[in-house]
């Protein structure tokens, strides 16, 4: 469970291009962005992540499939930011505004949609340790020797998001039906942890969602020079979603075992029960689970929890 102050996820959204040029540059961009964001009071750690597939039989069809790495495209880029409050969160966007602008500039021409900031709170969480660097490094040196080096450089995990959207004033009941379900499956293999992320706004500064002059300014350069006075197009919990929407992120040894696991709801009847009376008959849209796997990291926020 999550602790009694709990902590919040900004996740940066973003559809970027597949394509071998898009990796480099994440790889180039993407360290000196944590390396900004780090010196500033109250961040915890980060983890980024990139989109390898779907688990179609969660709402999705026949063109979705476990394994997209090469077909998907854009690939969905989701980057973690972990904070003790999400006013830390904003106050870091309003300070830093220049240097972010300037690092994500250089990242527009891989960009196809986004970004968007949305920030949760974590309401329930039990997430494990990441394993140790002998283990990722033995990984990391398996996969240097193919060709998707450059692609995936920290192949330790299955992360699988899913998106629920909660029906107005069943929200505890919700998250009461998640808590057992995953209660249910947590004996499954490859099973790691869990945490449930609940959206309570989205950051305009995180999301280029700029003032009307300052947005004027940004694109008279195309992004290569910030605006003189940006300004916030609105506040976080202006843009709370109603209704109100769920990430229940997930973490597995790898996404095949993920698959099993999620199966159990549909086809173990027990848990399908839990499942049914929990979760389905609470939401209005979902859920709809991906697959991404982490390329960078800082495991550090996972003590809050």
């Amino acid at each position: 469970m999550a602790k009694d102050s709990p902590i919040y996820v900004a996740i940066n959204m973003s559809k970027v291009a597949n394509n071998e040029q898009s990796m480099e540059l994440m790889q180039h961009v993407g360290p000196r962005v944590c390396i900004t964001t780090a010196s500033h009071p109250g961040f915890l750690g980060f983890q980024a992540q990139i989109q390898t597939g779907v688990f179609r039989m969660a709402g999705r069809y026949g063109g979705a499939s476990t394994h997209m790495e090469d077909t998907l495209n854009p690939l969905r880029n989701y980057q973690y930011t972990m904070w003790k409050s999400w006013q830390d969160h904003d106050d870091f966007h309003v300070k830093e505004f220049n240097r972010i602008f300037e690092l994500c500039g250089k990242c527009m021409d891989m960009v196809v949609e986004g970004p968007w900031e949305p920030v949760f709170e974590v309401v329930e969480a039990k997430m494990p340790p990441v394993r140790s660097m002998a283990q990722v490094a033995d990984l990391a040196y398996d996969i240097l020797k193919t060709k998707d080096f450059v692609r995936f450089s920290m192949p330790q995990r299955c992360v699988a998001i899913t998106e629920h959207t909660v029906a107005p004033g069943r929200e505890k009941a919700f998250e009461q039906g998640v808590s057992d379900t995953i209660q249910a499956i947590a004996d499954s293999p490859g099973f790691l942890g869990y945490m449930v992320l609940k959206q309570m706004g989205v950051c305009a500064l995180g999301s280029f969602m700029l003032d009307p002059d300052s947005m004027s300014q940004s694109l008279q350069t195309l992004g290569n020079n910030p605006p003189d006075k940006p300004a916030p197009l609105f506040k976080t919990p202006d843009a709370k979603p109603t209704p109100t929407e769920y990430l229940i992120h997930t973490e597995w040894d790898a996404p095949e075992l993920a698959r099993l696991g999620f199966g159990k709801t549909l086809a173990n009847h027990k848990i399908r029960k839990i499942h049914d009376q929990g979760v389905m008959a609470n939401i209005l849209r979902g859920p709809y689970i991906m697959f991404f796997q982490p390329m960078m990291e800082d495991e550090s926020w996972r003590q809050y929890l």
